[in-house]
């Protein structure tokens, strides 16, 4: 149990250090630098939230795998005397994969604390004669501390709880807690080391949260209130820095534009890459032949429709949750308070694992309702702070005097809220509906007879050792959920420009 609970934390740790690092340093030139694809950068900050764990595996597979495309090029450049990389496969793999898949989420919320710093405290040091090194470590990381403590506890839960990475890649004779748990509800049947497990796993869990709460709670009173214009300029453009400053930033940001390519953005087009490669005679052609056999798959377009009716499900729910919440805690003046503000943030605490074990013994077996409960149960936080997003640029001075005209409170919900809201409550939906569409994890630990879903028909595949399949599939289940987010956001920036009268000016 406790070499368990060691590796565990010790791939967490390790995961969330390298995206750590990376989130930070591209943060810096996120905020401070201009540069071609910073926007793809920020907008990459929800692929840990809506971008399935199954499909970066598959990603790294493709990428990365004894048969996959560096592999390929290593195999051609060697004259056929190299074998194939194998470390995906070893802890290295597992801490790679999970530290490249939520650096950006460390770069996003970084990046806007970092853009509301004032540089008037740097600039003073400098007047002083304080070095750039000494000004980073002395003045700005300090006041960075809160929102890099921010972006790495989330990160390290996702990695502690990580599931299917671990699964797919983990060595032989090693496990996590998520993994050795799902082997004890479904593989030998052991509840009762499953429970110790999913005590462990709570109890830690919790622990962080509460961590995090604080944290966040601390970061409101300090960076937020402040609000600056930020000032932005070429790379190596600054003008107090040297020549030798310049330089040392061009290489840094060369080498994290190298690693972004390689390990984030390379895994994502083998994807592609591998889902339009039918094999013939050891060699790779261009074809479509791999969608048009899943399109003539009638356990394919079962798993489609399902999948569609799970995500909308979960979705509605998430959205009418997070509203009726959020509308609730706002009208009675509650959102300080630190138990509503911890409320939201329990679900991070909750392993999908152990809840689908412990709905699918209460409910006598899992089924189609347990399975939007337990998304539901998981992913309302998303909503909810997308929500909060949006009610926060509502004035307050706009929202008394919606009470105070409103019949009821229900009145003011549905006249004033519900419309000035309408934009983030698609764009939460949308989010959950992604999350939902890729969730893998839950339809397996619950093990509904005669039933699948896009994310497990996939997970199938990919055990199959048919992975061009699995990315065909993987393919269809990104468009799934991401054509309607795309839809929203384009219709969302059309009425941006209309204008809406229930936001304040900034």
């Amino acid at each position: 149990m406790s070499r368990i609970v060691i590796y565990t934390l010790y791939t967490a740790i390790l995961s969330t250090l390298i995206a750590a690092v990376l989130g930070v340093g591209t943060a810096f030139f996120t905020a401070r630098r201009n540069f071609w694809g910073r926007r793809f950068l920020l907008a990459a900050g929800i692929v840990p939230l809506c971008v399935p764990p199954l499909i970066i595996a598959l990603g790294y597979v493709s990428f990365f795998g004894v048969n996959g495309i560096v592999s390929g090029w290593l195999k051609a450049i060697a004259g056929g005397q190299f074998e194939g990389l194998t470390f995906l496969y070893t802890t290295l793999g597992v801490v790679v994969a999970q530290g490249f898949y939520n650096f950006p989420l460390v770069t996003r919320i970084v990046n806007d604390a970092w853009e509301r710093l004032p540089q008037q405290n740097e600039n003073a040091a400098r007047l002083l004669g304080a070095g750039e090194c000494r000004i980073f470590f002395t003045v700005t990381l300090p006041r960075l501390s809160g929102a890099i403590a921010a972006a790495c506890i989330p990160v390290f839960l996702f990695c502690f709880f990580s599931f299917m990475i671990v699964l797919l890649f983990s060595p032989p004779g090693t496990s996590t807690l998520e993994v050795e748990l799902y082997h004890s509800v479904r593989t030998t049947l052991d509840i009762r080391e499953g429970v110790g497990l999913a005590i462990i796993e709570t109890v830690t869990a919790l622990g962080i949260v509460f961590l995090y709460s604080y944290v966040i709670r601390k970061n409101q009173t300090g960076v937020e209130e402040l609000s600056f214009k930020p000032v932005r300029v070429k790379i190596a453009g600054a003008a107090f820095a040297g020549r030798g400053q310049r330089i040392f930033e061009v290489l840094i940001f060369v080498v994290l534009v190298i690693l972004t390519l390689v390990f984030f953005a390379g895994p994502g087009i083998a994807v592609l890459i591998s889902a339009f490669t039918q094999k013939k005679m050891n060699t790779g052609v261009w074809s479509f032949s791999l969608f048009k056999g899943l399109f003539e798959s009638r356990t394919f377009w079962k798993a489609f429709f399902n999948s569609l009716i799970i995500g909308l499900c979960t979705a509605t729910l998430c959205v009418v949750l997070s509203f009726v919440y959020s509308v609730t805690v706002r009208m009675k003046g509650k959102q300080q308070k630190v138990l509503f503000q911890l409320i939201p943030v329990l679900p991070m605490a909750v392993s999908s694992v152990m809840l689908g074990w412990l709905l699918g013994m209460i409910f006598n077996g899992g089924n189609v309702v347990v399975l939007v409960m337990c998304q539901t149960i998981l992913y309302w936080p998303v909503g909810y702070k997308q929500l909060q997003n949006g009610m926060n640029q509502l004035s307050d001075d706009t929202q008394k005097a919606a009470i105070i005209l409103s019949r009821s409170k229900f009145d003011c919900s549905v006249r004033f809220y519900l419309p000035a809201c309408r934009t983030v409550l698609l764009t939460a939906f949308f989010y959950c509906f992604a999350m939902s569409i890729g969730d893998a994890t839950l339809p397996l630990v619950l093990g509904i007879p005669n039933f699948t879903t896009l994310a497990l028909y996939t997970y199938r595949l990919a055990g199959a050792f048919k992975f061009n399949q699995a990315c065909a599939c993987a393919v269809v289940m990104i468009l799934l959920a991401w054509l309607p987010s795309l839809w929203n956001k384009k219709t969302s920036s059309l009425r941006a420009q209309r204008g809406n009268p229930h936001r304040r000016k900034q």
